[in-house]
């Protein structure tokens, strides 16, 4: 196995920025990933969900991790593995360990109906075909399928995984998780909406699509829930509660994109079939980042969407 990875804090979901023609912008990419890590992330997930994983070419997904690497430099780079079957995730596990990623994110395999053992054994599957580090993404709204607590025990106990995005919105589900992995498990908040909570069971980071825009703000969120200031911390977040509403109200990742144009980070629309949000959401979108600009949480000076 690969030389063990170390996840902590902010790992942004982020968007694939587009070309006019729909190939992936490689220097609107390479703007994108260093704003996020200079404004306080400690790595990247390109190609999840935000990543529109599943609407690009594979040579799209392999220049899109190359780029997120160049840019990351030393910084993880945890590439999105949404592959519904066994033959691609692994094409595309070893694609991208060529490619630069040093750990991918595996969902569940979604579209057949399968078995806790069976889950367990597609993991090792990849595990013992790619020498990458695996990160459990678990997300039942995504996959339709509900990881017992047990199961993702055995994946750590072993070694398959060496953490878990946890997208599973039932926190008694995620103590019993907490409860059966060990201490180096790289469990990672995968809610925005539920990351000081989280945290305060034991995730020692997250996956958060609004840490795109505003990462420096939720470390701060993070020291606080880690310092046992649990109500300073979910006082902070809900400061965010209005960017988080606005950045789901409509399909992911459209706002996001919106937004970050705004804010001067120019990434083009969404792939079809999802397509550009309404001119509603983005004047409630230009609201909320003029709002966390005069907060002082947003640090650059929102501009009218066009």
């Amino acid at each position: 196995m690969s030389t063990p990875l170390a996840l902590r804090g902010l790992v942004p979901a982020c968007p694939t920025p587009v070309t006019p023609s729909g190939t992936v912008d490689r220097p609107a990419l390479h703007k994108l990933v260093r704003y996020m890590l200079d404004g306080g992330a400690s790595g990247l997930v390109p190609l999840g969900g935000t990543g529109e994983y599943t609407a690009f070419s594979q040579a799209d997904r392999i220049a899109t991790v190359e780029t997120s690497k160049d840019a990351a430099g030393d910084a993880p780079v945890v590439a999105g593995v949404l592959c519904p079957g066994l033959g691609d995730a692994i094409g595309t596990a070893a694609d991208f360990l060529a490619a630069g990623a040093d750990a991918i994110m595996v969902i569940v395999p979604y579209y057949v109906r399968t078995s806790q053992q069976g889950v367990i054994d597609y993991f090792r599957k990849i595990r013992d075909t790619v020498d990458i580090p695996i990160v459990l993404y678990d997300n039942p709204a995504r996959s339709h399928m509900v990881l017992q607590p047990e199961t993702i025990g055995a994946l750590a106990a072993d070694g398959t995984v060496i953490g878990m995005k946890a997208s599973n919105t039932d926190l008694y589900h995620f103590d019993h998780v907490m409860q059966r992995v060990g201490p180096d498990f790289q469990m990672l908040s995968g809610y925005d909406t539920l990351f000081t909570q989280q945290v305060s069971m034991g995730a020692r980071g997250g996956v958060l699509t609004s840490a795109v825009i505003v990462p420096g703000v939720w470390n701060d969120i993070q020291a606080l829930a880690e310092a046992g200031r649990f109500m300073d911390a979910l006082t902070l977040q809900r400061k965010l509660c209005p960017l988080m509403d606005a950045l789901f109200a409509e399909e992911n990742p459209g706002p996001t994109r919106a937004a970050l144009e705004m804010i001067g980070l120019a990434n083009g629309p969404s792939v079809l079939p999802l397509g550009a949000i309404s001119d509603g959401l983005k004047a409630r979108l230009f609201k909320v980042l003029q709002d966390l600009y005069a907060q002082g949480i947003l640090t650059i000076t929102p501009k009218q969407p066009k």
